[in-house]
């Protein structure tokens, strides 16, 4: 009974710190005229601030799998946390565009190991078949902070100032970080609950995991879908969906906050709904993956077409269910963790993280881009923004046809 609290509490607070992590990529949505207000950005500059996290993020993927594989996730989440949270206070800090992208970079390499860290422990510390389960109620604590970064992120900022709310976050990243260090023993690889697990052999270099990897086709399809599924739905939730609401729209800074809680919401239930469905009832990671990722490109299409929506019962349907379904995304790290040894679990799955993240670093930018020189071309601001969700219902397009052809653990 101990041993279950403590696998309980462990699992708790690294569900937090993930948590964390997603309010720090999606904080800049509803506090972004702020943000161009007081550091004097524009469409561009505030596209590649939100792009920062993801940069350092992305960037720290390729090392992070084999830090948590070799020296395990008790030191390196703690020390990440540390890091991280020095980079939201810098960010609260910060008095001009340079120092605020500072912070963002230094919040990057804080929460690049907060996913992958959560990962390794599930896969080390609890049983395989319950890996999906787990990894989803991860995602939906994760979606949490999600749901933080919106509403209840304006009204705080309203109140206290967005510098004051990123220093108080900064505070209790940094306690989460110390209380996981003194809780999660140095043995990595002791199981909770089931320690008969069988684990692979473990590759003698790490030359060789890397070429196990690399020769691989099915993981850079896996890439392929997870660089677009969520570097197009952290472009959009985190940043572009709610300039749109409030530019083109009208919508108010916390009406705007009320939809894109919506879309984290359908977020936090898809990825575990998914997940459970895909652990008992249909036994098949990437069949599930494109049930899911379908219907969400669909809805992406809504948006390019639908240009005259305007009743926020309308956004908060769409947004609520591309949230949902953008969550079953999830099970793409479950796809890719049984088509290698669990040695290197962390590794793989890290290095889909990588695309996952580089996603983020290159669509937030370049919609931002792309929106800066239509304005510059006197497009309307509508048109604008349907060019961009046209690009991004293309980008889903392609990769989910190119990711339908992957093998799976089974095959």
């Amino acid at each position: 009974m101990l041993i279950m609290k403590k696998a309980l509490f462990i699992f708790s607070i690294a569900a937090s710190l993930f948590c964390l992590s997603m309010f720090y990529r999606s904080s800049n949505a509803v506090i972004a005229l702020d943000l161009i207000k007081d550091l004097k950005l524009n469409a561009e500059t505030i596209g590649i601030l939100g792009g920062a996290f993801f940069y350092s993020f992305s960037l720290l993927q390729i090392p992070m799998g084999l830090m948590l594989d070799r020296i395990g996730p008790k030191i390196i989440i703690s020390l990440f946390a540390i890091i991280g949270a020095i980079g939201s206070f810098v960010f609260g800090l910060s008095n001009s565009y340079y120092t605020a992208i500072t912070g963002r970079i230094l919040i990057g390499i804080g929460m690049a190991a907060m996913l992958m860290g959560s990962l390794k422990i599930l896969a080390i510390k609890f049983p395989a078949e319950k890996f999906a389960t787990l990894a989803g109620l991860i995602i939906t604590a994760g979606s949490v902070g999600s749901l933080l970064s919106a509403s209840p992120l304006s009204y705080f900022s309203s109140i206290l100032g967005w510098r004051t709310v990123f220093i108080i976050t900064g505070f209790i990243t940094v306690f989460l970080g110390i209380a996981l260090f003194f809780l999660l023993e140095s043995d990595s690889h002791k199981n909770f609950l089931n320690n008969g697990q069988n684990t692979a052999s473990k590759p003698n270099e790490v030359k060789d995991s890397i070429m196990i990897v690399l020769k691989t086709h099915a993981f850079w399809q896996i890439c392929s879908m997870a660089f677009f599924r969520y570097g197009i739905f952290v472009s959009l939730q985190g940043l572009w969906l709610g300039v749109y609401l409030m530019t083109a729209k009208g919508y108010t800074s916390l009406q705007t906050g009320n939809m894109l809680i919506l879309m984290a919401i359908g977020n936090a239930l898809g990825a575990p709904v998914s997940g459970r469905l895909s652990d008992k009832v249909i036994p098949s990671r990437k069949k599930m993956v494109i049930y899911g990722l379908g219907i969400y490109t669909f809805l992406i299409l809504i948006l390019t077409l639908m240009p005259h929506i305007n009743h926020p019962i309308w956004y908060g349907s769409i947004f609520f269910l591309m949230g949902f379904f953008n969550g079953f995304g999830t099970l793409l790290y479950s796809h890719v963790k049984e088509l290698f040894p669990l040695s290197i679990s962390a590794t793989v799955m890290a290095w889909v993280n990588f695309f996952t993240m580089a996603g983020g670093a290159v669509f937030m930018p370049l919609l931002g881009r792309i929106i800066e020189r239509l304005s510059w071309a006197d497009v309307n601001i509508q048109l604008q923004y349907e060019i961009i969700f046209f690009i991004c219902f293309l980008g889903m397009l392609l990769s989910l046809v190119y990711y339908s052809f992957s093998k799976t653990g089974n095959e």
